[in-house]
């Protein structure tokens, strides 16, 4: 919001403050998957709809995760970590720009204009792609400047992209200017201030030339078309290894406590046990670090399903997909969160011919689990909430079936007259009574955060019980804000939890191995058994919580 200036005086404007990375949030969703644009393989947050499509683009019809990632937003999440994936073999998007020639001798052509370091110039694509196919480049020199020097202006425009505009680039950098902007020849200034191309030399070097000799003399225009981006050579989408490579990437960035790959079945449609072992890889890193939760989506059926498949067969290769997955875990599974049916949703892209689009739901229920977390905290269950920017869920089922499904761990979408698209359910794959609830795993979660950023400053204090007691009070006053909360239990905090830090868990034989170690017994709203953490900070600065 800004003022508007219609009197003599001050003006003012209003933004929103930047939500600050923070690994105590449990609310901030990590994708993988496939995007329209952005960098390869690496991990960059963005924070609301608008921050996404200036990184990343749009919309992508042949990437289904940029779908996820709008229903993620348009459920009111704020913050999420994105990894692009992309196959080696993609090219993006270029053209070559000669700026001018060289005649038969090998000197500097008469017609060729002055002030330019290069004869030619690479413009291609920021990343790789087809999405900077037919992007127009137009260029206007001015021989003389605001400055009083050459100068160009540049338009980059990106179909289905907002233009980008260049004014007033000096063409060679001012050797005595103090900023290093000015100091920047006109290829660096765009190479940093373009989100859409990169511009290289090629070479060779021009000789030095007044600026009123040939075309300078007078103001001139080109216009270039980038063409040759290809998302790969032979329409490949991104194998097993480039899926576990970022999610690699992802096990560092903390702030991440959901983690979602909407795009897996489409991607490895042809590998049924490469997405196993995947989403293994996911869940077992999630529960390693006990501090997010995994959202699976089930990857039985293909985006548009046959109508006319029979809906007792259907169920079954879902539940026995479910039953496969889990099979392959032990606890692991308490971290995994299947939900079901797929979402049918608007598609822009689609034209009249096909207005909807059925999409894997792990990106809307993403963003609802963000909001009740914010509106509720991370011990509510993330169930009977609406989500939103849906049309309608892909299949309907009985009241049998409906039963199958919640004893075997899978949360339904499900639609109800006058209360529209809710979440109904809140279980994880784990069946075990006192695992098996999302709402005391994100508890968990939030706790474990909590405690490392109370704890990791500990680590290299004196082991003794000077640390025992400083560990065992910040780890009180946490629990203590939890218990006021209502997430733990009790009328009164002593009914709620206890913290033990003592020589009994500390012996000398612990003291002289340079390990701190200290017990957690809490318990939750709901359910209501006592739940035990292990907390060990060791001699080389490393903290590590368990649950028992």
């Amino acid at each position: 919001m800004r003022s508007a200036p219609t009197v003599p005086g001050l003006t003012f404007s209003v933004s929103p403050p930047l939500a600050e990375p923070s690994p105590l949030r449990s609310d901030v969703a990590g994708f993988i998957g496939r995007t329209r644009r952005g960098p390869v393989g690496v991990p960059i947050r963005v924070e609301g709809w608008r921050g996404y499509q200036r990184e990343f683009g749009g919309l992508y019809s042949a990437a289904v995760m940029t779908y996820a990632i709008r229903g993620y937003f348009e459920n009111e999440g704020e913050v999420a970590h994105v990894i692009r994936l992309g196959h080696p073999s993609a090219l993006p998007a270029r053209a070559i720009w000669n700026v001018g020639d060289f005649d038969k001798s090998g000197k500097w052509s008469a017609n060729s204009p002055a002030g330019f370091e290069h004869a030619s110039y690479l413009i291609a694509a920021s990343s790789a792609g087809e999405w900077a196919n037919d992007t127009r480049i137009a260029i206007r020199f001015r021989r003389s400047g605001a400055s009083g020097k050459p100068e160009l202006d540049m338009t980059i425009a990106v179909p289905d992209e907002p233009p980008q505009y260049f004014n007033g680039i000096p063409l060679l950098p001012d050797a005595g200017a103090r900023s290093e902007q000015e100091r920047s020849t006109f290829a660096e200034l765009i190479n940093t201030g373009s989100r859409f191309i990169q511009v290289t030399s090629l070479g060779p070097k021009t000789e030095p030339r007044s600026a009123s000799e040939g075309p300078n003399a007078r103001e001139w225009e080109r216009e270039l078309t980038l063409k040759g981006g290809t998302d790969s050579a032979q329409g490949e989408t991104p194998d097993k290894q480039t899926y576990l490579d970022a999610i690699t990437e992802l096990r560092d960035i903390g702030e991440v406590a959901l983690v979602a790959v909407p795009g897996l079945a489409d991607d490895l449609k042809k590998d049924p046990d490469g997405q196993q072992e995947i989403l293994l890889t996911l869940i077992e890193q999630a529960e390693e670090l006990r501090d997010r939760q995994v959202l699976i989506d089930v990857s039985t059926g293909g985006e548009h399903e046959d109508e006319s498949d029979d809906a007792t067969r259907a169920v079954e290769e879902t539940l026995k997909w479910i039953e496969d997955l889990r099979s392959n875990l032990d606890q692991g599974a308490r971290a995994a969160t299947v939900y079901h049916p797929r979402l049918t949703v608007s598609d822009p892209l689609g034209g009249l011919r096909h207005p909807l689009r059925n999409i894997p739901p792990s990106g809307h229920v993403a963003g609802v689990i963000s909001r009740v977390d914010r509106l509720r905290g991370a011990h509510h269950t993330p169930a009977n909430a609406e989500i939103f920017g849906v049309v309608d869920v892909t299949q309907g089922f009985d009241p049998l079936e409906q039963a199958r499904f919640n004893s075997n761990g899978v949360n339904l979408l499900r639609c109800f007259a006058g209360k529209g698209l809710l979440v109904w359910g809140g279980r994880t794959l784990n069946l075990e009574p006192q695992l098996k609830f999302v709402a005391h795993r994100r508890l968990i979660h939030r706790l474990v955060r909590a405690i490392r950023a109370v704890a990791e400053p500990l680590v290299f204090e004196t082991n003794g019980p000077e640390l025992w007691l400083a560990l065992a009070r910040s780890i009180t006053s946490i629990l203590l804000q939890a218990w006021r909360a209502g997430a733990l239990k009790g009328a009164r905090p002593e009914e709620a939890f206890q913290v033990r830090c003592d020589e009994k868990l500390n012996p000398p034989e612990e003291v002289d191995a340079g390990r701190v170690l200290c017990e957690v017994e809490l318990a939750p709203a709901t359910p209501m058994e006592f739940i035990q953490l292990r907390i060990s900070l060791g001699g080389e600065g490393k903290l590590e919580v368990f649950e028992s």
